[in-house]
């Protein structure tokens, strides 16, 4: 294997800068600090990362981060940094750093917005996406080099980081989620839920009038009014089944906001979208929307929209 050192820099300047702060002595996982920086540029250079990144990537541990509490520079000095790197790679840096991980990492699931805790000020702000993008890619780089180099830390933070990085794939670049699969997909069966969701039994619609309800899904969409318990009614369709609460007159537990009108239901049928346009009209049911293509659960759908007596929007969608 070529040792690290014997690997040219593409900004010495900066290596030196880190040198000369100690980064060469201080111990850190696979050898010195400035060893595991160098690998992390590195890395983001091959995942096609921009300079600003890859230089924020060499110069993440500046100000020492929540996982690491040795620092090069005290965040007083960010000037000195700035000049030296620029300023969006030294805002990165500082991102990096100041980021609280225990209060962040759980809001991280591949939304564009999240709210981050400074560490350092205690404040709250909001990066922008392509912060946020960088701030994943680089923490991707910094994780898989540490856990390819101390089995202790992989075992104990293999599982979670992998839960995150699936959560966050969207803000990750191609080539960071392959490096993702590659480095931590071992920990796949021990990062995911304690149990799995393997189907809808029913849902509950709260409704104005259930006799109303009833006649229009069994005229309109040819489900079958059953009932339960002590006279509980609910439509039948398929395996799955829509059990209906009066306003006014839920059963407990209920939703919190119980209203009719405020579902949004996509159901199913093999009939093609002419057929169900010529249904529709021959029961005098106007179409919202449609035929429209969608994503359903297993793949592409066409669908139309229409709506029930209490305003509630019903997506009735043909796959393929």
């Amino acid at each position: 294997m070529t040792d690290d050192r014997e690997i040219p820099s593409p900004w010495p300047s900066i290596e030196a800068f880190l040198r000369d702060r100690g980064a060469a002595r201080i111990p850190h996982p696979g050898g010195t600090l400035l060893e595991h920086l160098r690998r992390v540029g590195r890395l983001l250079a091959e995942w096609g990362a921009d300079p600003a990144v890859r230089a924020a990537g060499l110069c993440h541990a500046a100000y020492g981060t929540d996982g690491f509490d040795r620092s090069l520079l005290d965040v007083t000095e960010r000037p000195v940094l700035a000049e030296l790197i620029g300023d969006r790679a030294e805002a990165l840096v500082y991102l990096y750093a100041s980021c609280d991980r225990d209060r962040v990492y759980p809001r991280l699931d591949g939304s564009r917005t999240v709210v981050f805790h400074d560490r350092f000020t205690g404040g709250e702000h909001i990066p922008s996406h392509a912060d946020l993008k960088a701030f994943l890619e680089i923490t991707a780089a910094n994780e898989l080099d540490v856990l390819a180099r101390d089995e202790e830390l992989a075992s104990r933070y293999g599982p979670s980081l992998h839960a995150l990085f699936v959560r966050s794939a969207g803000l990750l670049s191609r080539p960071a989620r392959d490096a993702c699969a590659r480095g931590l997909g071992r920990y796949a069966a021990a990062s995911a839920p304690g149990i799995r969701i393997t189907g809808l039994d029913h849902l509950v619609l709260t409704v104005a009038d259930a006799d109303r309800t009833i006649a229009f899904y069994e005229r309109v969409l040819g489900m079958r009014e059953v009932t339960f318990g002590r006279g509980r009614r609910a439509l039948a369709f398929g395996t799955s089944k829509i059990n209906l609460h009066e306003a006014g007159r839920e059963l407990l537990p209920r939703a919190d906001r119980p209203t009719p009108g405020s579902a949004d239901l996509c159901l199913l049928t093999d009939a093609p979208q002419r057929q169900v346009l010529d249904h529709l009209a021959s029961c005098g049911v106007a179409v919202e929307e449609g035929p429209v293509p969608r994503t359903g659960a297993q793949g592409p759908i066409t669908s139309t929209y229409v709506r029930d007596p209490d305003g509630n929007l019903i997506e009735i969608g043909t796959p393929g």
